[in-house]
């Protein structure tokens, strides 16, 4: 496969996980009462591109060059973090930023349990995210309230 035809994939699905993210992230925290501040929709879509690019090339990297460090994705998912506060500086704090890579992994991986088949895994992740997140909702509801 052409390197930017890999390239562009790989941003593609970075982008659609962390839209997904974003939005799945919104409804939860409406759910449990706290504000997720979001800028208007052009305005994400635009740190979502850039945060999702870095996300492609460093992800592409690394498949590509040295299949073995994927450690190594630390450091984008830093910056990534790192223009995610910069964009809701006065909006978010660390628990907001933390809770959308928790979001955007889980959704990689429910959707690369399925692409490769593997139903059960998928419905695994699922519960036990939905679990944890029930857990987090009581607690955040006994907090509030």
């Amino acid at each position: 496969m052409h390197v930017a035809v890999q390239l562009v994939t790989y941003w593609c699905l970075a982008f659609l996980s962390l839209g997904a993210a974003l939005l799945l992230l919104n409804i939860y925290f409406s759910i449990i009462g706290n504000d997720l501040e979001l800028r208007s929709l052009g305005a994400e879509a635009v740190v979502a591109g850039i945060a999702s690019l870095i996300e492609a090339v460093s992800a592409w990297l690394v498949v590509t060059f040295v299949p073995g460090a994927g450690r190594a994705l630390i450091i984008p998912a830093l910056i990534v973090a790192l223009i995610y506060k910069i964009a809701h500086f006065e909006d978010w704090d660390r628990f907001d930023i933390f809770m959308l890579f928790v979001f955007q992994i889980v959704l990689g991986a429910f959707g690369v349990a399925l692409f490769f088949g593997h139903f059960e895994t998928a419905i695994i992740i699922l519960v036990c995210f939905g679990a944890i997140l029930a857990v987090v909702a009581a607690f955040a509801r006994d907090l509030g309230g």
